[in-house]
C-alpha cells in the first residue's frame, strides 16, 4: 500500500526522532556526572522542617493539570516547560491552546521537550498526530514562544514548569491524556519565589541547592548524579517503616538497600502498578528478589489495580521523596531527572496528605504472596526492559 505524502513525511520524522534518541543514548551510557556518597546532610535527618508551607503535594492529573492551567492564566511574564512526552490529544492541545493565550499577551514561553520520549508518541505520529512541538498548528513558530528539541543533547527525562519564576511545579506527570485522566501519579508545587530560583539555578543550571531550605531538590546531570545516593540514604536511615510506590523498580542498588532495611527488623511495603504499560517483567524479577529472601521480614509486595505512574518513597512517616525518577538503572545513571526530598513534621499537610495517600492506595491493592514463575523469554524480556527504559 502506497503512503500518501504526509504519512511519508511523518514516518520520515519519526525515524529521524529515533534514531537521534537512540544516538543520545549510545554516546551516553555510562551515566552522567559523578554519584556522590552523601547527597543529604546529617541535619536532614536529625531536625524536621518545622515549616512546609511552600510545598503542596497534587494528587492524579486532574488536580496537578487543573493547577499548573490555573497559574498558566495568571502568567505574566515567564512560563518555562520541560516535559519527556507531549502528546497530541485532549489535555495536549488545552495546554497549547493555553500557552499561546499567555503568548499573546506578552509571556515569554519556553519549551524544552525531550527526543528519545518521542518514542512513546511514534503510534500518534503514525496516524498524523505528531506532537505539538514539533508542528506550526502546534507551538513551533509561534510568537513569544521558544521550542528547544536538541536531538543530541542528554536524555531528560524531568518534567517540571516554572512560572514568572514564582511558582515551579514537577514530579511524574508527562502531558498526555492518560495522565490528566487514567493515571495514578504525583505533582509537588513550590510557591516561594526564593526557593523558585533556587530551584531554576540547580534544574537548568546545575547548581548547589541552599542550606537553609527546609527541604532539598535532588538531580541527575552532567554535575552529579544526586538521587540515588539519597533515596539509599533515606532508605537505609528508616528504622520503623518504608513505603515505595513506584512505576518500574529494578535498580540493583535500590533492592539491596530495601533487603538491608528489611534484614534489621523494618517494615517495607512496595506498591507497583499491577499491568505497568512497560517494565513489567522487570518488575516481576525484583518481586522475586525480594520475596524469595531468606528473611523472617520479607518486604510486602502490593500490585495497585489501575496503572501508577508514582515515583514516591516514604520513611517512617515523615520523610518522603517525590520527583521524576524510576527505580532503573537508565534513571538512576542515565537520564536527567528531579526528585525532591522532605522530612517534616508528622502532622504537616503536605507529610500527612502523602502518607494517608499510600495508606489508601495499599487499600486499594492485592498483595503478592509467591514469585513469579518467569520462563527463558520473560526473564529476558525483563533484562532488556531494565536496561533500556
Amino acid at each position: 500500500m502506497k503512503l500518501s505524502k504526509k504519512a511519508t513525511y511523518i514516518v520520515f520524522v519519526a525515524a529521524i526522532l529515533f534514531l537521534g534518541g537512540a544516538i543520545s543514548f549510545i554516546f551516553n551510557p555510562l551515566g552522567l556526572g559523578p554519584e556522590p556518597d552523601r547527597v543529604l546532610s546529617r541535619e536532614f535527618f536529625s531536625t524536621p522542617a518545622e515549616d512546609l508551607s511552600e510545598l503542596e503535594l497534587l494528587v492524579d492529573g486532574e488536580s496537578a493539570f487543573g493547577y499548573i492551567i490555573s497559574v498558566i492564566d495568571a502568567a505574566r511574564k515567564s512560563i518555562y516547560v520541560q516535559t519527556y512526552i507531549w502528546k497530541d490529544d485532549q489535555i495536549g492541545r488545552r495546554m497549547v491552546k493555553k500557552l499561546k493565550a499567555a503568548a499573546d499577551r506578552g509571556v515569554a514561553v519556553t519549551i524544552r521537550k525531550d527526543v528519545l520520549g518521542t518514542v512513546f508518541e511514534l503510534g500518534d505520529m503514525l496516524k498524523g498526530k505528531p506532537s505539538p512541538v514539533f508542528t506550526s498548528a502546534g507551538l513551533k513558530g509561534y510568537t513569544n514562544i521558544n521550542v528547544d528539541n536538541e536531538v543530541f543533547a542528554d536524555n531528560d527525562h524531568s518534567k517540571y514548569f516554572i512560572v514568572d519564576r514564582q511558582v515551579a511545579i514537577f514530579g511524574g506527570m508527562n502531558i498526555a491524556d492518560e495522565y490528566h485522566k487514567q493515571w495514578h501519579d504525583y505533582m509537588v508545587s513550590i510557591r516561594s519565589s526564593s526557593l523558585v530560583e533556587a530551584f531554576e539555578q540547580k534544574a537548568l543550571d546545575g547548581r548547589p541547592w541552599p542550606d537553609a531550605s527546609p527541604f532539598f531538590v535532588a538531580v541527575n546531570d552532567r554535575n552529579a548524579t544526586e538521587i540515588r545516593t539519597a533515596l539509599v540514604q533515606i532508605i537505609d536511615q528508616a528504622s520503623k517503616r518504608i513505603i515505595i510506590q513506584h512505576a518500574y523498580f529494578s535498580d540493583n542498588r535500590v533492592i539491596a538497600a530495601v533487603r538491608r532495611a528489611a534484614k534489621r527488623g523494618v517494615q517495607v511495603d512496595v506498591i507497583l502498578p499491577e499491568q505497568p504499560d512497560t517494565h513489567v517483567y522487570a518488575n516481576q524479577v525484583t518481586i522475586n528478589k525480594l520475596l524469595e529472601e531468606n528473611s523472617q521480614n520479607p518486604p510486602r509486595i502490593f500490585l495497585f489495580p489501575r496503572m501508577s505512574h508514582a515515583k514516591v518513597v516514604m520513611t517512617d512517616g515523615v520523610i518522603a521523596s517525590v520527583g521524576s525518577a524510576n527505580l532503573t538503572p537508565r534513571s538512576m545513571v542515565t537520564s536527567k531527572e528531579l526528585t525532591v526530598f522532605v522530612h517534616g513534621l508528622k502532622d504537616d499537610l503536605f507529610i500527612s496528605t502523602l502518607r494517608d495517600q499510600l495508606e489508601a492506595d495499599i487499600s486499594q491493592c492485592e498483595r503478592v504472596l509467591k514469585p513469579y514463575e518467569l520462563s527463558f523469554g520473560e526473564r529476558i524480556m525483563a533484562v532488556a526492559g531494565k536496561y533500556i527504559w
